[in-house]
């Protein structure tokens, strides 16, 4: 991860048999350049190392390749199924099947026929983060078909992992540390 000013800091992930001193001495050697490092463009499809996977995904169009890091944080997520209190959620006409609806969109029949909201706050000790994000499924659209695939590296750090803070331009490790009792990681939860 990027940071200001000028400090980066390193997740490190070993086998789940090494001791601590291990993943941060193998952190320290890829600073001193001391051990190898993989490029990610030649990092082998599938299980490429401990917490890290490499696959490719369908996509509507070219996609560079894409990195997602997920890692543990405090925070909550709640959500609403919009259907199930139409009426609450102003949907009441738009969620029955009947012609209509939306007569600026199409003259044919659109309806609304799911609708979820969801709403995150993370707190952690850079401050906070809150987003939220509303998905309708409408009967009569439809979205481009995937065509294209692209790559797509995905790193979870949802077990002990060490933490290197490094000066970005003299690469000197700062601090250095290790979070032993990580939150569990949630199947389909990405936290960035």
């Amino acid at each position: 991860m990027l940071g200001d000013p000028a400090v980066d800091v390193h997740l490190l992930l070993g086998a789940e048999s090494m001791a601590s001193g291990q993943v941060l001495g193998a952190g320290i050697g890829i600073l001193a350049r001391a051990r190898p490092v993989t490029p990610g463009s030649r990092l082998p499809y599938g299980e490429a190392g401990p917490g890290l996977r490499v696959g490719r995904e369908h996509t509507s169009g070219p996609e560079p390749p894409a990195l997602e890091v997920s890692t543990t944080v405090s925070g909550m997520t709640a959500g609403h199924d919009l259907p199930a209190r139409p009426g609450l959620f102003g949907l009441t006409a738009a969620a029955r099947d009947a012609h209509g609806h939306f007569p600026g969109v199409s003259s044919d029949s659109r309806y609304v026929e799911a609708a979820r909201q969801l709403a995150t706050a993370t707190f952690d000790a850079r401050g906070s983060e809150t987003a939220a994000v509303t998905a309708i499924g409408a009967l009569g659209c439809a979205l481009p078909r995937p065509r294209r695939l692209s790559t797509a590296v995905r790193a979870v750090f949802d077990r002990p992992f060490g933490f290197l803070a490094v000066h970005r331009h003299t690469r000197l490790a700062l601090a250095a540390g290790r979070v032993t009792d990580p939150e569990p990681h949630r199947e389909g939860e990405v936290l960035h």
